[in-house]
């Protein structure tokens, strides 16, 4: 091919002929020691957007990639991987059925990320009851990344979120738990803030079903600030379906219970709560202090706007993202023994004030 220094020479018609074909060897085209660095160089481009435009993935504008192939031509620049493209390998990346916001963001976040590393993406939703998951692991899918914190039991490897507090449980299931999410944490800082202004009585409305409603329960009876004084807790616990009417009927109830405050799993039921006060002339914070979990758009903007426990949904993206990487030997880095672990983090707005005396 000769001396690296020399300059890279221009594929003839005949040789042109033969890539186009799949029939050329590529140990005897010439531009071999062209790298992908030079033609991102000389394009005036990211080495990214190079990669896109060899993968044929992703959106590149026509004139950045009449740029990249120019220069290309220019740099007589040529791989066996463009002559033969191998398969590309597919991955599901799942929320749970009936997510939350924080669960799709998440979902959407690895998906385009997966993208740029040149994975084939699916999104079946996982659900009890229904197969598309299955259908994807049929049609070839490698692994299943999701932000569920439980196991699907899948027979491809399933990259996923777990709750902090199961890190010393019996997990038979062989999943790669990528990051934790402290919900004992987050459940703990929200009793604290209403702890610091004045609540004691303070009730939870969850969803009726799915993991993530199971562990919450479970963090609010183990980290209650009234558990060690003979209240019944459950009394203080609504779980109504993910809806607008749930969540209106279930703070009444609540309120009816004699608490002065709530945590609110979904974004739909805070709204519907928010609601169903207003209508029997109740005010927020004045006759209830709310405190959302997960942070969306719409938080802001409520009436009044929802102190909330945000969810880091960056940080766990990136840590499903390196965790898939490494399990299918796309980056070098090894998985982490001790998965990192987030901790909700209280964003307090206007729909939490000191309880009335």
């Amino acid at each position: 091919m000769g001396d690296a220094n020399s300059e890279p020479a221009e594929l003839d018609a005949a040789q042109i002929a033969e890539v186009v074909a799949g029939q050329a060897d590529p140990d005897r085209l010439p531009g071999m020691k062209v790298k992908l660095d030079d033609v991102a160089a000389r394009a005036g481009v990211s080495l990214a957007t190079v990669s896109r435009v060899l993968g044929k993935r992703g959106a590149v504008a026509e004139e950045t990639r009449a740029r990249v192939l120019e220069a290309m031509d220019a740099l007589g620049y040529s791989r066996s991987t463009l002559l033969h493209e191998a398969p590309r390998r597919l991955v599901a990346v799942s929320a749970p059925g009936n997510p939350e916001y924080w669960q799709v963001q998440v979902c959407t976040r690895v998906a385009t990320a997966l993208q740029e590393h040149g994975l084939l993406i699916t999104r079946p939703p996982v659900e009890t009851e229904t197969t598309p998951l299955e259908v994807a692991v049929d049609a070839g899918a490698v692994a299943l990344v999701t932000p569920t914190l439980t196991s699907l039991h899948t027979d491809i490897p399933c990259i996923r979120v777990d709750e902090q507090s199961a890190v010393d449980s019996d997990d038979v299931s062989g999943d790669i738990i990528a990051a934790r999410l402290d919900l004992g944490g987050g459940m703990t800082t929200a009793f604290e803030h209403l702890q610091a202004i004045g609540h004691r009585r303070i009730g939870l409305i969850c969803n009726d079903s799915g993991e993530l409603a199971v562990q919450l329960i479970r963090r609010f009876r183990a980290e209650h600030p009234a558990r060690n004084f003979g209240v019944r807790l459950d009394d203080w616990i609504a779980q109504v379906p993910k809806s607008f009417s749930g969540g209106s009927r279930a703070v009444l109830d609540l309120k009816d219970a004699t608490c002065t405050a709530v945590i609110v799993q979904s974004a739909l039921q805070l709204h519907g709560a928010l609601h169903g006060l207003r209508n029997r002339h109740l005010q927020v914070p004045r006759d209830m202090s709310i405190v959302g979990f997960g942070d969306s758009p719409t938080m802001k903007f409520t009436g009044p706007p929802a102190t909330v426990l945000g969810i880091d949904v960056e940080g766990l993206s990136q840590a499903l993202v390196t965790a898939t990487l490494s399990t299918l030997k796309i980056s070098g880095d090894d998985l982490q023994s001790v998965p990192p672990v987030f901790r909700p983090r209280l964003l307090a707005r206007a729909s939490t004030t000191a309880a009335r005396q």
